[in-house]
């Protein structure tokens, strides 16, 4: 790496630090000037070196052209501070929801952007580190509703880090920015990792269906009978009121309840627990079985569907995370 490159990149990071210190976790945000950046872009860089080559070729060469040429450019830039930092200037943003996703996964947040009156602001850019920029343009008053990806690379509450809206409206030659941090409640989940070895299955007692034996005493219902079966079976009501030759069915209760178990994972690390019963749990929605979930110091009820699929799949994924969260609210 050449020295430029290394100096660039140690302003770049002390650069990065000062902005940590100076934005706070927020609801909502008011773009003014407080909160907003403005410096040259590359191409106004290039624009004010070829004014300032254009202001020693008329002073050499004493042309009243050139200097005439040289000050419109000027001017120029300088009106273009004022629109480029007006795209920005006023706009209010501030997060509506956010997709609860799988590690790995790109969130859509949703945000608001509204503005008190009808302006036109063209060329807004708006990205999370590390994810495509959405551009956007605003005309009328009042709320548009703005979708965001947002990459996430580990479990717990959604934090995509910064968000930095900026813009280089009108002329390209300066670069309007600000950086936003938003609190949000969407999850993300442990990613799913494949485990066909192990089994997630725990049998407990409780009522479910029914399994048919010979021994059993537990009346499910009738069946057609089958030459060979017990005359103790036969449906003899049935038969004496006309209506064919029935056998009563017995069946003895099966729990098919499945139980997502910590304990079912000893000798694994945490995230190695957490990815596979993130795993079982799919497989259990996928299949429309009744399951429920164990983890140390919470029990979520046997349940099916998609209410239950979200709150057991939030609950592996702030599993250790909410504690903490919750010290920090108390010491503060």
């Amino acid at each position: 790496m050449n020295p430029l490159s290394r100096i660039r990149n140690a302003f770049r990071r002390r650069f990065r630090l000062w902005i940590d210190r100076r934005t706070v976790i927020e609801s909502e945000c008011r773009l003014n000037h407080r909160r907003l950046y403005i410096f040259p872009s590359r191409a106004g860089f290039g624009f004010i070196a070829l004014v300032a080559a254009l202001w020693l070729l008329a002073t050499n060469f004493e042309n009243n052209l050139v200097f005439i040429l040289c000050f419109l450019l000027l001017a120029l830039f300088v009106v273009s501070i004022h629109f480029t930092h007006g795209t920005l200037s006023g706009l209010r943003v501030k997060p509506v929801r956010a997709e609860s996703v799988f590690k790995g996964d790109a969130a859509a947040v949703e945000l608001c952007l509204s503005q008190g009156k009808a302006r036109r602001r063209e060329q807004i850019s708006l990205r999370f580190a590390g994810a495509e920029p959405l551009m956007v343009s605003l005309e009328k008053a009042g709320d548009t509703l703005v979708t965001v990806l947002a990459p996430t690379t580990r479990r717990g509450f959604l934090d995509p880090g910064l968000l930095t809206i900026d813009s280089v409206y009108p002329l390209g030659l300066l670069r309007v920015w600000s950086y936003v941090h938003f609190r949000f409640d969407a999850a993300v989940y442990p990613a799913p990792v494949t485990d066909q070895a192990r089994t997630a299955a725990r049998r407990g007692s409780g009522d479910s269906h029914y399994s048919g034996t010979s021994g059993s005493e537990d009346y499910v219902g009738l069946k057609t009978y089958e030459v060979g079966e017990s005359l103790r079976h036969v449906a003899w009501k049935q038969y004496a009121r006309e209506q064919g030759l029935w056998s009563k069915q017995y069946g003895d209760p099966a729990d098919s309840r499945v139980w997502v178990d910590w304990d079912d994972y000893t000798g694994m690390d945490t995230e190695q627990r957490l990815a596979r019963m993130s795993w079982q749990v799919c497989e259990c929605d996928s299949h429309r079985k009744v399951y429920g979930l164990r983890l140390p110091g919470i029990e979520l009820a046997p349940d099916r569907g998609m209410a239950h699929r979200q709150a057991a799949l939030r609950r592996l994924a702030l599993h250790g995370i909410e504690d903490v969260v919750g010290e920090i609210n108390e010491t503060a």
